[in-house]
């Protein structure tokens, strides 16, 4: 054992390059699933502890005004266990310092006894006093604003400046991802923010006084939301309900979710890859080496070593291997995890969330890789049973030498050099090696296909939504529904303004058979020019006066097709039968990638709400050095609830976007490096197959160049082969990761550009083209003199 023991150091230390390739693949592969696997147990842990701790509600609904004496009645209702009623209102933080807009979302709460649902959790500072005016604000906003306890904040609220005081810092469960908008893409804390106010103080200053418009409530054990969710419409549909959803559709909550989902999809796959990628390495290295070193089989046979122990030699390659490999990857992960899960407190306010080292993810990572060493030197290994020592000390039997399908082109084969030929040959006379080789390329060049294609997604989020689609200057949308005419009336003689379009943008329940998503409906101009909808080519598609346009999204998530019927119901609608859904055709299916809505005619849409000419926002197209001059003057104004600049949602977007730069081009290196490392290790191969076929090349005269051809005519091919399978594979990877990512927020774009396949293409070619350099170095070096006075 001894024996062998030394002779796996040597051999180590000869082929020290071809190991470190291999190792570093593996090292890539249990970094990603270590630091992602931390990062979600991590998440979990931290959202399963805060939820329970703060007794996070099942369900939530938005009305107009309902009394506030009434709502512990609601819990009388079959299926319901717990509710609570608050006050929710945004109001503009006052400033005469700074011109932009700061917001903050007051969420009353009854300090003295404490909520029973949707508790916050006091993290600096003491809790307001009822009838004061006394706030608690999160951390988030007070650290982006440089605010401190004491400060005192106007609030402009209703039309009306109040002040608080701000006492304290404070998160619930309801605000993790805090966003004013589902038009927002990510929490912006310098600009909005939670605060939580004494019920009584917030009743007082506002106009629906005892009364609240936002209801939290927990179900018994066992009962169906869908059927308290009857009882409760029933109950308040006289109030002016607006919407009734579980926890899964809450906003802040489906984020987190879908994160971690994204997250343990790739903390699952991406590894993976890049394990696979090492097993091909190490089975056609192993397997390579077993071939070169059968005559030493024999002998060690022939000496009295059992199959056991030279099985276990053999083995022990891709061992050391995968252990040193899942070892560093492992430690490197559980570094990662730590600026990973920094990065995560970045977006979500989830407290509790922080990083420790993990001996569980360290060892399972270690034992994944071992398990794929293992089994990828397995088959190689078990091929010495097969040898007899007698057998194993010849020189293996050739193989059989017919023409290779390249051949029956004649043309093109006799303009090939000698050494192309010799190396194509050999292409087809190995065919599992070739097989494993080329796989291996189709998937590196998936990966750095799709990462290329991130470029196009920032393109489709960015310059499609907000100079194709959104063509509009500012939105102004209000706190209610009012008369298109009379807003539009308001605002055409404003400074600057060129054109007006109205828009409803309505809650609404779409359904079909048992599937059903709770949706913002669109009511758009026929012939709208401040916000267009387009199909995949970016033609206009015209909005139908009869049925309905859905986004690609959602129509997967309702499954259905154009011309299929769906129900919708809204709580706006006025109707005698509150029973009664309206049916709607699907008259087209159409990309989407910010938000998730679906389009409506907007006379239709008013018709279908039966209450008139009415309007919840209006596009506005207008000169931009007047856009600032107009938010000043209505952003104090009591029936506007928000005014938004199209290019200030654009350079957000753009922002969070520029944070994927890094991912594309960090997945495109690791991508390139494990291709290096296939080719290198094909190229190593190769060169030990053919010493002296080489050797012979260069006594006759041959430049190490010109012999170089003999290997690089191989790798070229399987590189194209590669190539080849790699483009519809790069089109199944990004339409799974499209599946996996894509959220009510956005959508990942399915497309790959050609710009995308001819960068994975040219990064592809370099990783062949930096290994051939290796090999050329390794040829120039070949004692070829030696290597032909070696005996046979």
């Amino acid at each position: 054992m001894v024996v062998l023991r030394k002779k796996l150091i040597r051999e180590i230390k000869a082929n020290l390059g071809v190991y470190l390739a291999c190792i570093v693949v593996i090292m890539i592969g249990l970094l990603t699933y270590t630091s992602m696997s931390i990062a979600v147990e991590n998440l979990e842990r931290a959202q399963n502890h805060f939820y329970a701790e703060t007794h996070f509600a099942d369900g939530f609904i938005k009305v107009n005004g309902y009394p506030e004496g009434k709502v512990t009645n609601l819990a009388n209702l079959e299926g319901i266990d717990r509710v609570e009623g608050r006050i929710v209102k945004d109001a503009r933080l006052f400033s005469e310092e700074t011109e932009g807009n700061r917001y903050l979302r007051l969420v009353s709460m009854n300090f003295t006894n404490g909520p029973d649902l949707n508790q916050a959790q006091l993290f600096s500072g003491q809790w307001p006093e009822e009838g004061k005016m006394e706030i608690l604000v999160d951390p988030k906003f007070i650290a982006a604003n440089s605010l401190a306890l004491g400060d005192t904040l106007t609030l402009i609220l209703e039309g009306k400046r109040s002040s608080f005081t701000v006492v304290g810092t404070a998160q619930s469960p309801e605000f993790i991802y805090a966003m004013r908008s589902a038009q927002e893409l990510y929490p912006d804390p310098a600009t909005f923010g939670i605060a939580y106010v004494p019920q009584s103080s917030l009743s007082a200053i506002v106009k629906e006084a005892g009364q609240v418009n936002d209801i939290a409530f927990t179900l018994e054990p066992g009962a169906s939301f869908e059927d308290s969710k009857l009882l409760l419409e029933k109950s308040l549909k006289p109030y002016g309900l607006q919407s009734i959803f579980p926890r899964k559709d809450q906003t802040s909550h489906a984020i987190l979710e879908s994160e971690l989902s994204s997250l343990r999809s790739t903390a699952k796959a991406l590894p993976l890859v890049f394990l696979a990628v090492a097993s091909i390495i190490l089975y056609t290295m192993l397997r390579r080496l077993i071939e070169q070193q059968r005559m030493n089989i024999g002998n060690l046979k022939a000496f009295g070593f059992t199959n056991r122990e030279i099985i276990l030699h053999y083995l022990s390659y891709p061992l050391f291997i995968g252990g040193v490999g899942g070892l560093l990857g492992g430690l490197a992960g559980i570094a990662l995890s730590f600026p990973l899960i920094t990065l995560y407190e970045e977006f979500f306010a989830l407290p509790g969330l922080e990083s420790h080292f993990s001996w569980k993810y360290l060892f399972l990572g270690l034992a994944l890789s071992l398990v794929f060493s293992l089994l990828s030197g397995l088959k190689s290994s078990l091929d010495i049973l097969r040898l007899e020592p007698a057998e194993a000390m010849r020189p293996a039997a050739p193989r059989d030498s017919g023409k290779t399908p390249i051949e029956r082109f004649t043309w093109l084969w006799n303009n090939l050099t000698s050494q192309s030929q010799m190396g194509i040959r050999n292409v087809f006379r190995s065919p599992m090696r070739s097989i494993f080789t080329v796989v291996g390329m189709a998937v590196i060049f998936s990966l750095m296909a799709v990462s290329w294609s991130m470029d196009n997604m920032i393109d489709k989020l960015t310059t499609f939504q907000f100079q194709q689609v959104q063509t509009y200057d500012v939105k102004v949308s209000l706190n209610r529904p009012e008369s298109s005419r009379s807003l539009q009336y308001a605002l055409a003689h404003e400074p600057g303004v060129t054109h007006l379009e109205p828009l409803l943008e309505i809650p609404a329940t779409l359904q079909n058979q048992w599937y059903k998503k709770e949706v913002a409906v669109l009511g758009i101009n026929q012939d709208s020019t401040l916000y267009n909808v387009l199909n995949q080519k970016g033609e206009k598609v015209p909005i139908p006066q009869d049925g309905i346009l859905l986004s690609e999204r959602l129509a997967r998530l309702l499954q259905v097709q154009v011309g299929d019927a769906i129900q919708v119901e809204s709580p706006l609608r006025r109707q005698i039968n509150s029973d009664q859904k309206e049916q709607l055709i699907v008259r087209g299916v159409i990309p989407q990638y910010v938000g998730l809505n679906a389009f409506m005619e907007i006379g239709a849409l008013a018709d279908l709400l039966q209450q008139g000419d009415i309007a919840t926002s209006m596009l506005i197209q207008m000169d931009a050095q007047e856009v600032s001059a107009l938010k000043s003057r209505y952003r104090d104004a009591e029936r506007v609830g928000n005014i938004e600049s199209s290019q200030e949602s654009a350079a957000k977007i753009e922002e969070l976007m520029g944070s994927y730069g890094f991912t594309i081009y960090f997945l495109a290196v690791i991508a390139g490096f494990a291709g290096f490392a296939l080719i290198y290790n094909s190229s190593i191969i190769s060169l030990s197959e053919r010493q002296r076929e080489l050797a012979s090349l260069r006594v006759l005269g041959l430049t190490a160049k010109e012999a170089l051809q003999v290997i690089t005519s191989e790798q070229w091919l399987l590189t194209l082969f590669g190539v080849l399978l790699g483009i519809p594979l790069s089109f199944g990877l990004l339409e799974a990761m499209a599946q996996s990512m894509s959220t009510d927020l956005y959508s990942i774009p399915t497309e790959i550009p050609p710009s995308a396949l001819l960068g994975a293409v040219m990064g592809t070619a370099i990783s062949v083209w930096i290994a051939q350099t290796r090999t050329y170095n390794k040829i120039k070096k070949l004692p070829f003199v030696e290597v032909l006075a070696t005996k046979e």
